[in-house]
């Protein structure tokens, strides 16, 4: 009973329970987010049946990623001069029509590659609509010292799709075929529906005073994301950090199956492990929140660098698992904190040109860095590809924890009672 009453004390005190709209913003992005992956990992395989191509299976992925490194910029001020509620939803509707439209081509025969290019292009272009709505929305429907952990929690409607969304949509593709595809069109939907009716338009409070100017974002919201020192140094650290990364994805299949002997489950499991401890470090967000978020950050770069340099040392898949784990276990709060910083320091009326502007170079970052990563690979073993990974990652964090304008942001004000959103 007493562990009951806890239960129910910590909740009544918790952001989501304090913020509806919170509830909705992130049920709907676990949607999308799941509804995305779903989709992309289907559509390889439906692509792979079809003309039995590796390199059409990445003209699919292409297609799909990068529409995004436009669309995004051109989305982000739409959704500061309109109703960013209804552009998220014109997302979630336009990617539920084209998910349908693979079954319905398929059982008139008019399924081909040409026609599942067009209709992931134009999925990848709807897509920003929802991932920068959702994070401009944040600030709308919480106070400014719960944006750590509404972050958080949204970070955890980042992280889930990646752990379930590729094993249902390889499961439900090999039963169903291009059917499948009409579940993800639901999670669409149900994610519409959820947003539906959100009100989003609660004033937001700010501790620093940067966000006090109302003037629209300038160079499609690339202007606001450099002039401010400290947005800067940190978005460049996301971005060197993402694109550090991007060479994990084409050396963890040669290392599970060169240096762990573990072959395609030994690798399914490695990523396994970095999301599960993804999940659970989502818990140090609310403990981070108090301090200083630019030294967080740099030292999560820091550390994520330094844990990758021992699976060159380890020969078999536990101990890989489990130095994987504690990487995504200081993963985990990183990009909440970033965000954070961005919504603080930022005017909100800019926020959505900022975000789609910062999608952007995101979008570019980690496949840029794993098309390099797949050509050091050419020549150079897996492990030598992670211990370079591991020192970009190293010294992008320390070059900016050298940054005064990094070391001097401060965390957010204590919290202080709103009304609901």
């Amino acid at each position: 009973m007493r562990a009951a009453e806890n239960v129910a004390g910590w909740w009544r005190g918790s952001v989501p329970a304090r913020s509806p709209g919170l509830r909705r913003i992130t049920l709907s992005t676990l949607l999308s987010g799941t509804a995305d992956q779903f989709a992309l990992i289907a559509l390889i395989w439906l692509v792979f049946e079809i003309t039995g191509s590796p390199s059409a299976m990445g003209l699919l992925v292409l297609c799909n990623r990068l529409p995004a490194v436009i669309s995004a910029p051109l989305c982000g001020p739409r959704l500061d001069r309109g109703d960013p509620v209804r552009l998220v939803l014109y997302s979630y509707v336009i990617r539920a029509v084209c998910l349908v439209a693979f079954p319905v081509l398929f059982v008139a025969g008019l399924l081909s590659l040409p026609g599942i290019l067009v209709l992931a292009t134009v999925m990848g272009a709807a897509y920003p609509l929802a991932d920068v709505g959702g994070r401009m929305l944040i600030p709308r429907v919480v106070d400014e010292s719960d944006l750590p952990s509404a972050n958080g929690l949204m970070s955890m409607g980042d992280q889930f799709p990646y752990l379930i969304g590729p094993a249902l949509g390889g499961v439900f593709v090999a039963l169903a075929g291009p059917s499948a595809l009409l579940l993800s069109a639901g999670m669409c939907l149900l994610a519409m529906l959820l947003m539906r009716g959100l009100r989003a338009d609660a004033p937001a409070t700010y501790g620093e005073g940067e966000a006090a100017s109302a003037a629209p974002a300038g160079w499609f919201g690339f202007r606001p994301l450099l002039s401010d020192p400290a947005v800067r140094a940190l978005v460049l650290l996301t971005f060197v950090y993402f694109l550090a990364y991007g060479p994990l994805e084409p050396a963890l299949p040669l290392y599970s199956r060169d240096v762990l002997a573990a072959g395609a489950a030994g690798y399914g499991l490695l990523w396994s492990a970095i999301g599960a401890g993804a999940l659970v470090g989502l818990v140090t967000v609310p403990f981070l929140a108090r301090r200083r978020p630019g030294v967080v950050n740099a030292f999560g770069a820091i550390l994520w660098g330094v844990l990758l340099f021992p699976l060159v040392l380890v020969d078999s898949l536990p101990p890989a698992m489990l130095i994987l784990f504690v990487a995504g276990f200081v993963w985990a709060p990183y990009v909440a904190t970033e965000v954070s910083v961005v919504q603080r320091r930022v005017p909100r009326s800019q926020h959505g040109a900022v975000f789609g502007a910062r999608k952007a170079l995101l979008v570019i970052a980690s496949p840029s860095g794993a098309a390099f990563g797949g050509l050091l690979l050419e020549g150079m073993p897996a492990t030598s590809v992670i211990v370079l990974s591991s020192v970009t990652c190293v010294l992008a964090g320390v070059a900016c924890l050298a940054l005064p304008s990094v070391r001097a942001v401060l965390p957010p004000p204590a919290r202080q009672q709103t009304s609901d959103a």
